[in-house]
């Protein structure tokens, strides 16, 4: 009664449009309901939701993909239209659904595929509501339910209900959920979920995960039969399960081995033999998304990338270990989720957690990380793997060890500039720049994996500083085994020297500093994986026809959060400034937030009052 009361209200304000409610949202999730059974080691699924289209942007949710894939079977799809009244003013036929792979860039062969449908109508608001059913034999999850359209969409209503029998066991993790309770009969526990979204959640500066901050519930059995029989009783057992599941997988032609033994021959050094093999696996193969058989989990052979040449990060894994195992080399799978922000492993949730697979290889007091998808040099661990859990596959003995975290000086991005003033008001510079860390993985890519034309495109659209129009990029490199980049170009700008009578103002090259949100606006913490480092090393030049009336103080500005630094010199006519910017890493609560944000502030509005006077000589 309570939610059809709401509805009727909200409708109502729709038609008047004179709520906040209407004028912020372009849809709503009505109802979102899942009901899974599990009977006979067998998962069926039924999903249905109810979504109010407002507008015509809220149409997107009227465009609906359906994935599916031979693990995940889907069926019994339906749906239909409701008017402002409730009329049913439209229905679902089967011809309006289509099939098509949800094959992505970089995949080759992939087992996953979409059904998607288009139901709408000309008269806002309306109604979707739509149903259908999916079917498991094998699973390794129950269900990972997260019962939003988006995150600027609202849900009103959401309910998941799972039915096992009572000899099947089940571990869960709830998030933001409202209610939760089991229920029981002779053979059955049907266990129930209900919450609700109110579409507060946006993209923010530095945000952790945003799945972390909204309703969902995962939920995975304590044992299965996925290929092999497995357990997530405890971590070790599910390594355990990995590890049988990639036994088998490591045998080469012999010709293979012979080509490495003859690479290694007279190499005594243990580390120096894994970095040829490591560079041989890099120069010989490449990365493309491989989906069959076991959902994609279950990798392919190193036989397999020794023939083709190619396999995504399960295969070229296999090998490279295939290849390190065949000349003696311990080393180990290890699992983790990659990419940033960084999503932290639930311990108290043993589970599939990982979306990436690298090589574990101990050597002497050292540990290396390897990722076989990388071009990166031998041994630099980057953004897309540093600061993490890895779990390192190894039986009953497999663990979680910490990958080593990004430093400062291993991210930090330089800029030395000249700049001297050409015209009334325009200047040209010489940039002079080497990047590290992120940037420096970005160019590293682009430089390799592009033509010199894109490059160069890419420099202009990208790396030129706001207010800078590029007149030569005269020269972009990044040098083998080394973890930097350097790029040269010229640019000139009008927005630096600014004449007024016989003064020239000379404003300061700032920091390109994100441009957070405010305290009022902030909803979530912070999170930096890795620091923030910037220095610039800058020398205007000042014609001779003029003097220095005024030059800024030096100063510092200093936090827990970072520092900030900048020192101003003279020489003949030219005026040195040497700066440097710092945010440490870390994570950091809402309730710091205003100290974080006033630190932040503090350096954005120094730099932008940040000027030299000086005013032209008299005869």
């Amino acid at each position: 009664m309570r939610r059809s009361l709401f509805l009727f209200c909200f409708i109502l304000s729709l038609q008047f449009q004179n709520t906040l409610f209407a004028q912020r949202f372009d849809a709503v999730l009505i109802n979102q309901k899942t009901v899974v059974e599990i009977k006979k080691n067998n998962l069926s699924k039924i999903n249905s939701l109810e979504i109010l289209i407002i507008n015509r942007k809220g149409e997107e949710f009227a465009e609906v993909t359906i994935p599916f894939s031979s693990l995940v079977k889907v069926s019994n799809i339906k749906a239909y239209i409701k008017d402002n009244n409730g009329k049913i003013v439209k229905k679902l036929k089967n011809s309006d659904i289509s099939e098509r792979s949800s094959i992505s860039g970089g995949t080759f062969y992939q087992d996953d595929f979409v059904k998607e449908f288009r139901l709408k109508h000309n008269v806002y608001p309306y109604t979707l509501v739509y149903e259908y059913e999916e079917a498991e034999d094998e699973f390794l999850f129950v269900e990972h339910w997260v019962p939003l359209l988006d995150l600027d969409i609202p849900t009103l209503n959401a309910e998941l209900e799972i039915v096992a029998p009572k000899d099947f066991k089940l571990s869960y993790k709830n998030n933001f959920v409202s209610s939760f309770n089991i229920d029981s009969t002779d053979n059955e526990y049907q266990y129930h979920w209900k919450t609700s979204y109110d579409g507060s959640i946006q993209q923010e500066v530095f945000a952790p995960p945003l799945l972390n901050h909204v309703p969902s519930v995962q939920v995975v059995p304590q044992n299965f039969d996925f290929e092999i029989k497995g357990s997530f009783d405890s971590w070790e057992s599910y390594g355990k399960w990995q590890d049988e599941l990639i036994s088998g997988l490591f045998e080469l032609p012999e010709n293979e081995i012979k080509t490495i033994e003859n690479r290694i021959n007279g190499l005594e050094d243990k580390k120096a033999v894994i970095k040829t093999i490591y560079q041989y696996v890099q120069d010989e193969t490449r990365y493309i998304n491989i989906s069959l058989e076991t959902g994609g989990l279950k990798p392919y052979p190193a036989s397999y990338v020794s023939k083709n040449h190619y396999g995504d990060c399960k295969a070229l894994s296999i090998y490279f270990m295939a290849l390190l195992k065949s000349v003696g080399i311990e080393c180990y799978y290890a699992k983790l989720s990659a990419g940033d922000p960084i999503e932290a492993i639930d311990h108290s949730l043993p589970s599939m957690q990982s979306n990436h697979i690298i090589v574990c290889v101990p050597v002497q007091n050292d540990t290396l990380w390897l990722d076989c998808t990388s071009d990166n040099p031998f041994e630099y661990i980057g953004t897309f793997i540093q600061n993490r859990e890895a779990f390192v596959i190894n039986g009953e003995k497999s663990h979680f060890a910490k990958i080593p975290a990004l430093t400062k000086d291993q991210v930090l991005c330089e800029r030395h500039i000249t700049v001297e003033n050409v015209l009334q008001n325009e200047c040209l510079a010489e940039f002079s720049n080497t990047y590290r860390g992120n940037a420096f993985e970005s160019l590293h890519n682009l430089i390799t994996s592009t033509n010199e034309n894109d490059n160069l495109e890419i420099v202009r659209e990208h790396l030129i500083p706001n207010g800078f129009e590029p007149v030569e990029i005269k020269n972009h490199q990044s040098i083998i085994d080394s973890v930097k980049v350097q790029l040269t170009y010229t640019a000139k700008s009008n927005r630096v020297y600014e004449k007024y009578g016989n003064d020239l103002i000379i404003r300061l090259l700032a920091f390109g500093i994100n441009n957070f949100e405010s305290v009022a606006d902030r909803v979530l913490p912070v999170q930096i994986d890795y620091p923030v480092y910037q220095k610039d090393s800058i020398n205007y030049k000042i014609s001779a026809d003029y003097t220095i009336q005024n030059l800024p103080e030096n100063k510092e500005i200093k936090s827990k959060y970072g520092v900030y630094s900048i020192n101003v010199t003279t020489k003949d006519n030219t005026v040195e400034i040497s700066k440097s910017f710092l945010i440490h890493s870390g994570n950091y609560p809402l309730t710091e937030y205003e100290e974080f944000y006033a630190f932040i502030s503090q350096i954005v509005a120094f730099e932008k009052k940040f000027y030299i006077n000086t005013t032209k000589k008299t005869s």
